[in-house]
């Protein structure tokens, strides 16, 4: 493999190109599969997140939103502040532990934010048996019913305040987001303690080597820096973690014009296999893994524009069209009843064939 390769196959590992991820015995669907073999998956835009799911579900996409909503509330994927202080889709049964590697950590990095809003640990007490209460009396909440119940703390009097109440009792492992709301692309809130009643158990050691063999199985190849940065915990400790599983041959180290990457063992194999496919036309959301899953994405989106894909540097990342596995073009869905059904942005000295994208988009999950 060499650096060219990079990009292709990041994309058969994420499971874009080639077999869908599949998780036997688990007894996940295989919309559960997928956020299980990725680990987590960034969810800030919670409809672009389920399109990238069901991008994942192999050649038949066009029940895949339904079918990755169903896996919601049917209760194996949830949605929750996993790492770096952002949101994710991550499977139920694995968040627990998730939260006992980064809660504490995103805990302390926003204690000044809650000193500002005015919240005490005594106030999160309160919160989390006023969210317990009015949950178990009336069932999955929305984000304003919760609010609701937190009245007698004054929640909700500004956003930072209701913000920082709710992201704390998430990180605390007390609330979730699950199930769907019928009929929009967002979330109710759960306890943790009720929708989870089997967690995973992993102690921290088992949990950044799970972490890890996921990670690198499911991104690679990956450097312990795009670990890291994943992550949000330290580069030691992913270095640490990396290192276990090569020992436990689970993953394998390999030197790429002169960068050390490690990925899953077979991965060589299905690059040879699927290096062709890898090439195609591809349209995904703007906080897709392939772009965000890497602290160097330059494999995939070329440095010189990736302001155009995050202008202002905002951390909004709009939708991009791949082919011959690099981002080419910026894209978004025509408001037009006629014409073309995508509208498409290329980047300056780019080419992208607008017939494969309309081709590509009769049968993608965002327009079905």
């Amino acid at each position: 493999m060499d650096a060219h390769q990079i990009s292709a196959a990041r994309l058969i590992s994420q499971g874009l190109v080639g077999p869908p991820p599949s998780s036997p015995g688990t007894g996940l669907s295989p919309a559960g599969a997928v956020v299980e073999h990725l680990g987590c998956v960034q969810a800030q835009a919670l409809g672009g997140a389920l399109v990238s799911v069901a991008l994942r579900l192999g050649p038949d996409l066009t029940a895949g939103v339904a079918a990755v909503r169903t896996a919601i509330d049917s209760g194996e994927i949830v949605r929750s502040w996993t790492q770096r202080g952002t949101i994710h889709l991550t499977t139920a049964k694995d968040i627990g532990w998730i939260l006992g590697l980064t809660g504490a950590r995103t805990m302390k990095s926003t204690a000044k934010r809650r000193e500002h809003f005015g919240i005490t640990d005594a106030m999160l007490d309160t919160a989390a048996e006023l969210a317990t209460a009015a949950i178990r009396e009336r069932g999955p909440l929305t984000r304003d019913e919760l609010l609701d119940a937190f009245a007698p703390i004054g929640a909700g009097d500004e956003y930072g305040h209701a913000r920082y109440l709710i992201t704390s009792l998430a990180l605390q492992n007390i609330i979730v987001q699950a199930p769907m709301i019928e009929g929009k692309d967002d979330m109710k809130y759960v306890l943790i303690a009720d929708w989870v009643p089997t967690p995973a158990k992993l102690d921290a050691d088992a949990a950044d080597h799970e972490w890890m063999r996921r990670f690198v199985t499911s991104h690679g190849p990956v450097t312990v820096d795009d670990a890291a940065r994943w992550t949000g915990l330290p580069k030691t400790r992913m270095r640490k973690a990396i290192q276990a599983g090569v020992d436990a041959g689970e993953i394998v180290s390999s030197d790429i014009d002169g960068t050390d990457y490690v990925h899953a063992p077979d991965l060589e194999g299905r690059l040879a296999e699927w290096e062709a496919a890898a090439q195609e036309t591809m349209l995904l959301p703007g906080f897709d893994e392939i772009i965000l899953g890497y602290k160097d994405r330059s494999a995939t989106l070329d440095p010189v524009h990736e302001k155009l894909v995050v202008p202002g540097g905002n951390g909004m990342f709009k939708n991009t069209v791949l082919t011959g596995t690099r981002a080419r073009a910026t894209w978004k869905r025509s408001p037009r009843k006629t014409g073309p059904r995508v509208l498409v942005d290329t980047f300056p000295g780019e080419r992208v064939d607008l017939e494969a994208v309309e081709s590509v988009s009769t049968t993608h999950p965002a327009f079905v």
